[in-house]
C-alpha cells in the first residue's frame, strides 16, 4: 500500500497548486506525493511542499482522507512559514533531472478550480 499526503496553502482565495507533465497528461494538483517509510503523513506534507516549492509550512489540521487502490490519500491544511519566500519550482528527487515531471509552480484562484477533484473535496468541507 502507498499512502500519499497533499497540502491546500490558502491565502487570499487562492490556492497553491504545482503542474505535472506525465507522459499521459499535463494537469494542476495539489504539492504532494508519497509517505516515505518511517515518516508520519504531517511530516511528509511539509516535505514534499518544501522539495516542490521550496516552501516552508507548518500543518494545521487534517482536512480529508479518502481511499483509493493502492493505498490513502490524505490532505492537510498548511500555511506558509512567516520567514517563508514567494513559491518557486523545484524538483521531485525521485526523479532524475531529465525526467522531471514538475513544470510550474504557482497560487491560482479558488474559483478557476471548480473542476479539480481535490479542490472540489475541500470546497465540501467549507
Amino acid at each position: 500500500m502507498r499512502h500519499r499526503v497533499c497540502a491546500a496553502l490558502i491565502e487570499e482565495q487562492q490556492i497553491l497548486m504545482v503542474e505535472l507533465h506525465t507522459p499521459s497528461r499535463t494537469f494542476w494538483t495539489l504539492p504532494g506525493g508519497g509517505v516515505e517509510n518511517g515518516e508520519t503523513k504531517e511530516h511528509a506534507v511539509v516535505r514534499e511542499v518544501l522539495e516542490e516549492t521550496h516552501l516552508h509550512v507548518t500543518v494545521e489540521r487534517k482536512l480529508y482522507e479518502i481511499s483509493m487502490d493502492q493505498g490513502t490519500e490524505t490532505c492537510f491544511l498548511v500555511r506558509r512559514v512567516l520567514d517563508s519566500p514567494e513559491p518557486r519550482l523545484g524538483i521531485d528527487p525521485e526523479l532524475s533531472l531529465d525526467q522531471q515531471e514538475l513544470r510550474a509552480v504557482r497560487f491560482r484562484p479558488l474559483n478557476e478550480m471548480q473542476n479539480d477533484s481535490q479542490i472540489s473535496r475541500l470546497r465540501l468541507l467549507s
